[in-house]
């Protein structure tokens, strides 16, 4: 597929994730799991087509920046830990 199936997935989520309004979601209650499966559900079929497009050097990108959002995830977790233990 072309050098930039992986940027169009990019595109294609933040355009979609936004419409999603995922802090509003949090306001109202549902927990990040929620949130995940109700996009997962509403987009089932985009991500099958999407997926159809990926080929390995994109499956590639898109896994090292998994792995970077794994990585800021724990990042900040760890901020907040501290943040917390600032304020007992």
């Amino acid at each position: 597929m072309e050098d930039n199936t992986a940027k169009y997935w990019f595109s294609w989520f933040y355009e979609k994730w936004e419409k999603n309004a995922p802090g509003e979601l949090i306001e109202q209650g549902l927990t990040p799991s929620q949130i995940a499966e109700r996009f997962v559900n509403e987009n089932h079929d985009s991500f099958i087509q999407l997926s159809k497009k990926i080929d390995e050097k994109n499956f590639d990108a898109l896994t090292e920046f998994m792995k970077l959002s794994e990585s800021e995830l724990h990042i900040l977790k760890y901020f907040l830990k501290l943040v917390k233990m600032k304020n007992l």
